[in-house]
């Protein structure tokens, strides 16, 4: 982590809450990504959490940690293929040559 990246780089009790988010967010992505392993049930706050980290470290320009960039990364990947999906329902429908 950066301090010229962060708005409030002299301010001690910002920088610190930004590596407490980094440091929480990587212990959950962490074991949701252990639990995606073992086909354990994910709650879904706790994918809410991961995702308001990754705004929140992204707004300040700190790089994600790998598992949340992974799980990050998953996520977009599933949502192209929603919105590829929902293309190919709103296609027209063509008739056939006889």
């Amino acid at each position: 982590m950066s301090e010229d990246a962060v708005p409030n780089a002299s301010d001690p009790a910002a920088l610190a809450k930004l590596s407490e988010a980094f440091r929480l967010s990587t212990l959950l992505a962490d074991r949701v990504l252990a639990a995606q392993a073992a086909d354990r049930p994910i709650p879904k706050a706790h994918i809410n959490a991961l995702l308001d980290a990754a705004i929140i470290l992204d707004k300040y320009e700190v790089d994600l940690p790998a598992p949340l960039g992974q799980i990050v990364d998953h996520i977009s990947d599933g949502e192209d293929e929603e919105a590829g999906r929902l293309a190919w329902l709103f296609r027209p429908i063509q008739g056939s040559k006889g």
